[in-house]
């Protein structure tokens, strides 16, 4: 059954093929009109000394917090946030992240916390516009794994964006992109099934009124609801022990 999707999406692949030209003059054309916003202020991490969990997050420029002024409207702080006010579990969470990071960038960097409790990774986005072939995404991820996690850490990865979504892209390169972008996601699934980690099924909010100016990432408002969700497909499978029980 993989094989045959994987087949068929190549297939849907190569009927742009005559498409090509127009294709790459777009990319280029958005890439010199995009509005580069700064990466959010604040500090990296948030600790507190009744923390129940460590949460290490990493990832692109979403992570970063490309679309608000500051960390704390971002979307790391506003899932712990949600999962505290879902779970009542309190996080001390760690960003390692960069602005138009492939996985393979990120796998490149050091992380300030070893063996954290939890490990989520939000990426995507610049493997399927950098082209990232599926063998080298697949092999970046399992690195992702070795190297950020430790023995006892809880692994989750949030859903590849559906990039012919995005309201920046014109056709047909929002179209080839949204292929791409479900390539990758179709193999995340199934390394997380083999990994044993843990695939969230719960898609970045794009909407006008959810999209900073750029049209390319989430605002407050985005980030919140995107969130919202992360925090609720993760909490029924979360291991902790209840701060009502220590």
């Amino acid at each position: 059954m993989r094989a045959l999707t994987q087949i068929n999406e190549l297939f849907r692949q190569l009927i742009f093929l005559p498409l090509l030209p127009i294709i790459l003059f777009q990319a280029k054309q958005v890439r010199r009109k995009a509005i580069h916003l700064p990466l959010a202020k604040g500090k990296h991490q948030s600790i507190q000394a009744n923390a129940d969990l460590s949460l290490l997050h990493i990832g692109e420029s979403t992570v970063a917090g490309v679309g608000v002024s500051h960390l704390k409207f971002g979307l790391t702080n506003a899932i712990s946030k949600h999962l505290n006010l879902r779970l009542g579990v309190n996080i001390n969470w760690h960003i390692l992240a960069q602005n138009g990071a492939t996985i393979a960038h990120i796998n490149q960097l050091e992380s300030t916390i070893p063996n954290p409790d939890i490990l989520l990774i939000t990426l995507g986005v610049n493997d399927t516009t950098g082209i990232t072939s599926i063998r080298a995404w697949r092999d970046q991820i399992y690195l992702s794994c070795q190297k950020f996690a430790g023995p006892e850490t809880q692994i989750y990865f949030t859903q590849v964006p559906n990039m012919a979504q995005f309201p920046l892209l014109p056709f047909p390169l929002n179209r080839f992109l949204g292929i791409r972008s479900q390539q990758l996601d179709d193999e995340l699934k199934a390394c997380c099934h083999l990994l044993e980690a843990h695939y969230l099924n719960c898609q970045l909010p794009i909407k006008a009124a959810w999209m900073a100016k750029d049209g390319y990432h989430p605002n407050e408002a985005g980030y919140d609801i995107w969130a919202e969700q992360i925090a609720s497909s993760m909490a029924p499978t979360l291991k902790f022990i209840k701060p009502s029980t220590r």
